[in-house]
């Protein structure tokens, strides 16, 4: 009955270790792809600020085009660029969380290895 408890932990642990290094890969993806846009919002900021300001400014919405102005154009990169620096944040703070949830299970596990062989 023990072997089976302790089989049965050793499982769910082993599940927790796996889940828990899948999402932090995820992160990691997410990261990546979040700090590219990132990176496209702020050319196409620069862009922006270096068009005359007579000039018309239009935005790409998905295949068609939205007459803007050139400051609201600007505000709204600068906006983009505050989102996806807070999302990579929040990203990095949850992969320390996640890593710390990973020792703890893999030091549990240690344990139950050690524990079996005495």
């Amino acid at each position: 009955m023990a072997d089976e408890e302790l089989k049965k932990a050793f499982q769910d642990l082993q599940f927790k270790t796996n889940e828990t290094r899948g999402r932090i890969s995820l992160g990691e993806t997410n990261k990546k792809i979040i700090y590219q846009k990132q990176r496209v919002s702020e050319v196409a900021h620069r862009t922006v600020s270096e068009v005359p300001d007579n000039l018309p400014v239009y935005r790409s919405i998905g295949r068609m085009f939205l007459l803007t102005d050139k400051p609201s154009e600007l505000e709204r990169h600068k906006q983009e660029e505050k989102e996806f620096k807070e999302k990579i944040e929040t990203i990095d703070k949850q992969r320390v969380y996640l890593e710390k949830g990973l020792l703890e299970a893999e030091s549990n596990l240690r344990e139950m290895i050690q524990s079996r062989r005495s």
